[in-house]
């Protein structure tokens, strides 16, 4: 396969972007996955996340070595032909841009059904979010730029449309597709599944209109009931606090984003304090308060102080601090069940953690055994409060080319403010719009913890733990680790500005 139009780019830190120069191929998909399988023998400590046309690889460092080891292992791989499964999935047709969709291209909301139920599509690639398949083409007559703005909340089980593409989107999420309808049957994911994930590559889908009466109801959340000899009580807890350890590593190709921590060297601080490693499990407790009884002897930490030792019954209040989020562990460790491959929880998908969701009054959390724990208590050390304005430190993004000449200038030269419209999927930030010239009709491509992507209005957003996997809005530049835990500490109303790092 010619690297005829490849290019190689830095993503950030430790992460590369391969551009295959192929967004207009009929064999798009096949030249796409022939160069992931041909890098994956090359690197095989990366995690190789396959987009429309793109590459990333995670974990590796870019160099001039990289790029042409790159580039050589793309123009030797072989295209291989992938074949699928056909499914059906029953559609209830009544989206909320149903009707403007129908306006926007002069025809019937009848016609925008029956355009984009007649076409059988492929999944090309699977991202976003776990489960999420990015399938395609769909009819040349629907084809639509993303929202301007994304949605903060998508309901689970939406079909929508962006450029070529359609999809269904597996949880309650944000998101920026044009809606259609909803597809309440579809388990497009399942932990307890082999494979957890419904849709592959080469995947065909069918979508078949259905009444309401007709649609599949969705699936409901059991909880177990957990019960420990040694455990935190949950007395009171704010909206999100959930169990977070270092998170899931390599897990991206498979749609999955990394969670853990929002403040990692706060979670490592709060760990190493009661002698665990950094990256156990401990629970983080943003914006609020949180009050634990102790079941059985425990020793805790918060944010990396001096430990305390709470004994059997007594009760213990994380209070809400100038930090916008906290941590407190426990030595021994939270030991919740491991959920493919880490206890952290992602709320999006309904996984790890307290059954996927976040803690809430009577749930019993186990503590680990504290004779496993690494060490000793450690002599505590509390990340510092930044200043007024906090300095977070950033490298050009991989899509410097499709914005106007002056973005970049415009991201560092801004005050930004931390909005309220904030999760663990991304935090918005309010001030300067960045310049946009275009629609977003990009293929959607692999994204990282730390990408500050732009919306089309001009918004930039800054990917946390729980990102989408891939996404369609492009990417400005990339925030370094070692200044993510100064963003993730920023409340919203308070202010931060961007610089370049060195």
């Amino acid at each position: 396969m010619s690297d005829g139009g490849t290019s190689v780019l830095s993503y950030g830190e430790s992460a590369v972007y391969v551009d295959l120069g192929v967004e207009s191929a009929p064999d798009r998909a096949a030249r796409t996955h022939a160069a992931a399988s041909a890098l994956r023998e090359v690197f095989p400590g990366s995690d190789v996340v396959v987009g429309g046309g793109v590459v990333v690889l995670a974990n590796v460092a870019c160099s001039d070595e990289v790029v042409r080891t790159i580039k050589a292992a793309v123009s030797g791989a072989a295209r291989a032909h992938v074949s699928g499964r056909t499914h059906v999935i029953p559609v209830v047709y009544d989206g909320p841009d149903l009707e403007a969709v129908a306006g926007t291209l002069g025809v019937s909301t009848e016609a925008v059904v029956r355009l984009h139920a007649e076409r059988e599509v492929t999944v090309e690639l699977v991202g976003f979010l776990p489960g999420f398949g990015y399938c395609g083409p769909i009819d040349p007559r629907l084809v639509l730029p993303r929202r301007s703005s994304p949605r903060p909340r998508v309901a689970a089980g939406s079909v929508g449309i962006a450029g070529t593409f359609t999809g269904i989107y597996p949880f309650d999420s944000p998101g920026g597709w044009n809606l259609l309808g909803r597809a309440p049957g579809a388990a497009l994911f399942d932990p307890g599944r082999n494979p957890p994930i419904l849709f592959s590559p080469g995947d065909r889908v069918r979508f078949e209109p259905v009444s309401e009466a007709e649609a599949m109801p969705a699936r409901k959340e059991v909880v177990p009931n957990e019960q420990s000899t040694r455990a935190l009580v949950v007395e009171a807890a704010p909206a999100c606090a959930t169990v977070q350890d270092g998170g899931r590593a390599g897990q991206l190709a498979r749609g999955l984003p990394p969670s853990g921590p929002l403040d990692p060297e706060t979670h490592a601080a709060a760990n190493e304090a009661v002698g665990n490693t950094p990256d156990a499990a401990a629970i983080e407790v943003p914006l609020g308060a949180l009050t634990v009884r102790a079941r059985g002897e425990l020793i805790l930490s918060v944010d990396g102080a001096a430990p305390i030792r709470l004994a059997d019954g007594e009760s213990f209040r994380v209070e809400e601090g100038p930090r916008a989020v906290r941590y407190l562990a426990a030595r021994g460790g939270i030991d919740v069940p491991m959920a493919l491959g880490a206890r952290a929880t992602l709320l999006v998908a309904r996984l790890g953690g307290a059954a996927g969701r976040a803690l809430r009054r009577r749930d019993v959390v186990a503590v680990g055994d504290p004779e496993t724990a690494a060490t000793r208590p450690s002599r505590h050390s509390t990340p510092a409060v930044e200043n007024e304005i906090a300095t977070i430190v950033i490298d050009e993004g991989p899509h410097r080319s499709r914005f106007p000449a002056d973005a970049l200038d415009v991201l560092l030269t801004s005050t930004f403010t931390v909005s309220r419209l904030g999760d663990r999927v991304g935090q918005r930030l309010e001030g300067a719009n960045i310049p946009r010239d275009r629609p977003d009709l990009a293929l959607p491509v692999p994204m990282l913890r730390g990408a500050v992507q732009v919306t089309t209005d001009g918004t930039p957003i800054v990917l946390g733990p729980d990102h989408p996997t891939t996404g369609g809005y492009p990417v400005l530049a990339v925030v370094r680790r070692a200044s993510l835990g100064a963003l993730a500490r920023r409340r919203p109303g308070e202010h931060l500005r961007f610089v370049r790092g060195a």
